[in-house]
C-alpha cells in the first residue's frame, strides 16, 4: 500500500478506495507476543488535498492474532477491529512538530501506520474459556485478588510474631 506523491499530483487523484488484505507475517516474527495473525483486511478512503500538501485517510482494520493465554500459554485466538485516521504531509514547512501526521518525502506508505495501530490493539493479557477450571483439574487453585489481601490480612508476619507476646502497659 504504497503511492507516489508526484504520481498522486500528476493524475490529479482526489480519492482512493481502499479495500485490500495485508500480511504482517514478517513483522508478526518478529514480535514475541504474537504467535500468529491472519492477513488484516484494510477498508477504507484516502483523500488528497493538493493546497495543504496532505493525504488523510479514514480506514478500519480487522483481523485476528493468536496470542498466549496467561495462565496455561495455550494459543488463544484474538479478533480485533479498529478504526484510524493516519494523515502524511510531504512539505516539511506544513508539518507541526507536535502534530500526529507522517513527514513524507516522495511515497506514502501506509503499511507502518497500520502495524502501529495493530501493535497498539495487543491486550496486555489474554485468558482462554476454561483456563481456570484446566488448572484446577491439575490441582491448582488460582487465587482472586481479594482473596489474597483476605490471606495477608488473617497472617501474621513472621518478622514481628516474636512481639505479639508482649504486652505493654499503659
Amino acid at each position: 500500500m504504497k503511492w507516489q506523491i508526484a504520481r498522486l499530483l500528476k493524475e490529479s487523484t482526489k480519492k482512493i478506495n481502499i479495500e485490500e488484505d495485508i500480511d504482517f507475517s514478517d513483522a508478526v516474527k518478529r514480535n514475541p507476543d504474537i504467535r500468529s495473525m491472519t492477513k488484516i483486511k484494510v477498508t477504507g478512503v484516502g483523500t488528497v488535498f493538493t493546497t495543504e500538501r496532505r493525504m488523510a485517510f479514514d480506514l478500519t482494520i480487522k483481523g485476528e492474532m493468536t496470542l498466549a493465554c496467561a495462565l496455561t500459554l495455550d494459543d488463544v485466538n484474538y479478533p480485533f477491529q479498529a478504526t484510524l485516521a493516519p494523515a502524511f504531509v510531504w512539505d516539511s514547512e506544513r508539518h507541526d512538530e507536535l502534530s500526529e501526521d507522517y513527514l513524507v518525502k516522495d511515497t506514502i506508505e501506509l503499511a507502518s501506520a497500520i502495524w502501529q495501530e495493530i501493535f497498539i490493539q495487543i491486550p496486555l493479557r489474554v485468558i482462554k474459556d476454561g483456563a481456570y477450571e484446566e488448572l484446577a483439574s491439575k490441582g491448582i487453585e488460582v487465587l482472586s485478588e481479594e482473596e489474597v489481601k483476605e490471606e495477608a490480612k488473617n497472617q501474621i508476619d513472621p518478622r514481628f510474631a516474636a512481639l505479639e507476646g508482649l504486652k505493654f502497659e499503659d
